[in-house]
This record gives C-alpha cells, sequence and structure tokens, in this order.
C-alpha cells in the first residue's frame, strides 16, 4: 500500500520554455557584471557571459558528477570568482547580498508552466491522504526560490517535506537525498513510490532505495526499463497508482 509519494520538479511537475530559460540567464548575468564592477574587476557583458558559462564545468566537477551540490551561497562565489578570482572576497556584504539575489531569483520574474496534469494529480492524491513530497536536483535556481514557484501555482501547501539537492547536499540518483526525504516523511521505502522524467536519476534513484519508481515519459521519451510504472499523462498517477504498484 503506497503512503507516500514523491516528486521531481523539473519536467516532471513544471516545464520551462527556451524563452523563459534565456530572458533568466540574461537577469542572472546582469547581476553578476554589477557585482564584478562593485569588486573592481569590472568586464564586458559577453566576458561575463562566457565566465558564467565556464562556471558550469566547474560546477559539474567539483560536485555534480559526484552527485554533490554547493548551498546557492557557495555556487554564486564560485561564479564570481570563475570571471575573477577572489572577487568575492572584495565585495562588502551588502553588494555579496545583491548578488546571491540577482542571480537565483530570475525564475520569481519569468516563472515556469505547470506541467499538464501536474495540479490534478497532486491535489487528488493530497485529498486521498497521501503524504507528499519534492525529490529535486537544482541548478542555477536553488530551492528557497522553487518553493515560491510551487507556492505561485498553489501546489506548496500540498507538501510534507522538500528535499532540493543545494539544501540537503546530495543530488539524484544518490540514495541520500531519498533517505532523507523518506526519514523526513516517515514511511519506509516499500511504502513510497516517487515519480520523475528522468530514466537514471528517478527511476533507478528510488529503486536503489528500495522505493516504487514511476516514470513520467511524456512528449514521446522511451519508456525506462526498471520503471514500476510509466506514465504519458501526470493526470492518470491518482487512478494508476495503487492498481499499477
Amino acid at each position: 500500500m503506497i503512503t507516500t509519494v514523491t516528486f521531481d520538479f523539473w519536467e516532471t511537475l513544471v516545464t520551462d520554455s527556451p524563452e523563459n530559460l534565456a530572458a533568466q540567464r540574461a537577469l542572472r548575468v546582469a547581476a553578476l557584471g554589477r557585482a564584478l564592477a562593485q569588486a573592481g574587476a569590472a568586464l564586458s557583458p559577453t566576458a561575463v557571459e562566457e565566465a558564467y558559462d565556464r562556471s558550469l564545468a566547474v560546477l559539474d566537477q567539483r560536485f555534480w558528477s559526484r552527485h554533490r551540490d554547493p548551498t546557492y551561497r557557495e555556487q554564486v562565489r564560485l561564479v564570481l570568482d570563475c570571471a575573477a578570482p577572489g572577487a568575492a572576497d572584495r565585495l562588502e556584504a551588502a553588494a555579496l547580498e545583491a548578488a546571491v539575489t540577482g542571480y537565483i531569483s530570475p525564475v520569481l520574474a519569468f516563472p515556469p508552466a505547470l506541467q499538464p496534469g501536474a495540479a490534478r494529480a497532486v491535489e487528488a492524491l493530497a485529498a486521498r491522504g497521501l503524504t507528499l513530497g519534492i525529490i529535486s536536483n537544482t541548478g542555477r535556481t536553488p530551492g528557497i526560490m522553487l518553493r515560491r514557484v510551487l507556492e505561485g501555482h498553489g501546489l506548496l501547501r500540498h507538501f510534507t517535506v522538500l528535499s532540493y539537492s543545494d539544501e540537503v547536499g546530495y543530488r539524484k540518483p544518490d540514495p541520500e537525498i531519498f533517505r532523507r526525504t523518506l526519514a523526513g516523511a516517515g514511511a519506509r521505502p516499500a511504502e513510497a513510490a516517487h515519480v520523475g522524467d528522468n530514466p537514471v536519476d528517478d527511476v533507478d534513484g528510488a529503486r536503489g532505495v528500495g522505493m516504487r519508481a514511476v516514470h513520467f515519459a511524456a512528449r514521446g521519451r522511451a519508456e525506462a526499463p526498471r520503471a514500476d510504472l510509466v506514465l504519458r499523462d501526470l493526470g492518470e498517477l491518482p487512478e494508476r497508482l495503487n492498481g499499477s504498484l
């Protein structure tokens, strides 16, 4: 009997458009440029963008490839230092705080859309009395902002435990982020199902700790062979959950 359901965030509950992503990037790069100028390391917009792109490889090498994550404040310092070593240390506290806010908040100006059926699934499961959670890797936008996205869509109140990788320090498919979420929900793995779009991070990650895995294979994606259940429409989840698992 499934008593707890956790969801991936990106491309499961929400989806973002290329236009949104480009607008978010522009705001983030502009905030970094202002901070670098205040640190005495003014760069051209092109140079700031290049440093921003280089930081992705550094984040992956130091953290993401090892299924780890820095805090969002650590990430901002790292990105600034990719542009100009020591820049973060030269900023006054207020200027560094402004850089952090400018880096993490663009998603609020250009929020992602809910996936079709996401609200229906979440609300139906919550009405049934199931415990709901989120297990999500983050990138440039941290969990503190993604909570506000959920709140804006009217769904935050339905979730009991939210595990974002920048807060937990571990990224899917590492078992630790799943274990901590289960502990927060007070659920045994056999009583829980995780829903996500990624065959490795979501399906293999959940099954690796003994949870049931629901693969959200929208828009013609290939089905994950190890999934316990495959959905093409998230709105079907409440009906199929206990009948198929």
